[in-house]
């Protein structure tokens, strides 16, 4: 894997939000993060102020022992301001900084899980880099459905 490093600004995404951990998610019958992204998609179009319809976010947050324990999933959208967030829903910060981004390539979601097994390696391979855990995402564009982005905040 051959991450790329970008500076980022703040984002405001609002969406649909779930406690979960990779324990969890590695059990399909207890999964709960396709049922939110399924749930999301039923539902994105009440989210007012969108930025781009055609980007939606995987916001990872609110870790608890890095990637061992619980984080919680927004699947949402970036929108302009929080002026009206849905009820059910929240709104979120992405917050400024530095991000290693990785892409995953090929058809979804099993492209995504892929490239996360690859970042998770990565990181346990002793590079110099050190993860924040503050704010990770993921990237969806609809107009390139085989092609997603993963960033992981870095110090």
């Amino acid at each position: 894997m051959n991450p790329r490093i970008i500076q980022r600004n703040e984002s405001k995404v609002v969406g649909l939000e779930i406690r979960t951990s990779n324990e969890i998610e590695a059990q399909p019958a207890q999964s709960r993060i396709r049922e939110a992204w399924k749930k999301f998609d039923e539902l994105k179009n009440e989210i007012p102020d969108r930025a781009n319809e055609h980007i939606a976010f995987g916001l990872y947050s609110g870790y608890e022992s890095g990637d061992k324990g619980l984080y919680s999933l927004a699947a949402c959208s970036e929108v302009r301001t929080f002026d009206r967030v849905p009820e059910g829903m929240v709104g979120k910060i992405i917050p400024p900084g530095k991000y290693l981004v990785f892409t995953a390539k090929g058809e979804m979601p099993h492209a995504i899980m892929s490239a996360w097994e690859g970042i998770w390696k990565y990181f346990s391979n002793g590079t110099s880099y050190k993860r924040t855990f503050t704010a990770d995402f993921e990237v969806y564009d609809k107009q390139r459905p085989d092609d997603a982005e993963i960033y992981i905040a870095i110090k």
